[in-house]
């Protein structure tokens, strides 16, 4: 119901400089009213809009919680479309929680996930595709990937598609009024356009839906599993791609028994590098279920990066690995080489 008021913690939970309550809704500033004391004397319902002004969150004894910076938004120029107030609070979590507490105590309700964005839709604020952009935004791994959602959030995703719905209008019109008055020539001109029309959607939506894998890959990174059997390197490639020690590195063969997920940035594209359990017969049961859930990993995997032992040679299972159609990439990485021939042949 947008009749409501919502409130949320909009900040991060934990130790920091500042954490922010949020509230949004028509009774925005009655909740505001109730636990906040302005340092200087002064109601807040007839300052002007996207103001901040300094002062104490109180409890209903009068006791204070916390000295903070208060921002008045008035609808409906605001994020969500209605009054917002946002409480800058210290951003440890005793105080965020109390303050949080006391809006609900004031007559606001618990915000559901998502729900200020939900809201700045459903007012108008934003359309489905600039909501996409600020999700794209908060989740951001690499420089291009928050270019690219900066730009959805702007609209120009948005603006692409608006472009094209004119132009299915325009040719709708012609189509209708060549139905709805069939006594009247149809202009060749115009019969000749609706085709050229047609193509020229058709063209656009093409490169959308292409560019659309890109976008994808840029969003939520090229998924990379680092395979191979026990003890050949894979967490020493790992430890090396990430430039600091995430993975332990042993000699002891099956270390690794669950898989280990971290992002790197390459060429501005993030690569979700994932070090799997080494692949082993085994009767550990915990090693077991790793190696089960690598095998799982591969055939889903954007990129595999086979990395084998030259001491080893070559195993039946790393030459199914290569020759597998299940797996759309792979790269084999032959490890040890630094290794004396004279080494290799004892």
């Amino acid at each position: 119901m947008l009749s409501d008021t919502i409130t949320a913690i909009s900040t991060p939970l934990g130790e920091g400089g500042i954490g922010i309550v949020r509230v949004s809704g028509k009774d925005a500033l009655i909740v505001l009213d109730k636990i906040f004391k302005p340092k200087t004397p002064k109601d807040l319902n007839f300052v002007k809009s996207h103001t901040m002004h300094l002062g104490y969150v109180v409890d209903a004894e009068g006791n204070t919680i916390d000295e903070v910076l208060v921002s008045v938004m008035r609808e409906p120029k605001t994020y969500t479309g209605e009054n917002v107030i946002e409480i800058n609070c210290h951003g440890g979590l005793i105080p965020l929680k109390k303050t949080l507490e006391l809006t609900l105590q004031a007559g606001a309700r618990m915000a559901e996930k998502g729900e200020f964005t939900k809201r700045a839709f459903l007012n108008g604020r934003i359309d489905l595709s600039q909501a996409e952009g600020i999700i794209d935004i908060i989740r951001a791994k690499t420089d291009t990937g928050l270019k690219a959602a900066l730009g959805q959030m702007e609209g120009n995703l948005s603006r692409k598609i608006k472009e094209l719905q004119d132009k299915i209008l325009g040719v709708l019109a012609i189509i209708e009024a060549a139905i709805d008055f069939p006594e009247d020539e149809v202009d060749e001109v115009n019969t000749f356009q609706v085709q050229i029309t047609i193509k020229e959607v058709f063209e656009e939506i093409e490169k959308m839906i292409k560019s659309a894998d890109r976008g994808k890959i840029i969003r939520e990174g090229i998924s990379t599993a680092i395979v191979g059997r026990t003890n050949v390197g894979k967490s020493s490639l790992l430890n090396a791609l990430l430039g600091e020690k995430r993975a332990i590195v042993t000699n002891i063969p099956g270390t690794t028994r669950d898989t280990i997920e971290e992002f790197i940035n390459v060429g501005g594209f993030p690569l979700k590098i994932v070090d799997t359990a080494g692949l082993r017969e085994t009767e550990d049961l915990v090693e077991k279920i790793g190696v089960k859930k690598s095998r799982e990993l591969l055939e889903k995997a954007d990129l595999v990066l086979l990395v084998m032992d030259i001491t080893m040679g070559i195993s039946r299972e790393e030459i199914d690995l290569i020759n597998s159609e299940k797996i759309k990439n792979i790269i084999v990485l032959i490890n040890k080489i630094d290794i004396e021939q004279s080494q290799l042949e004892k």
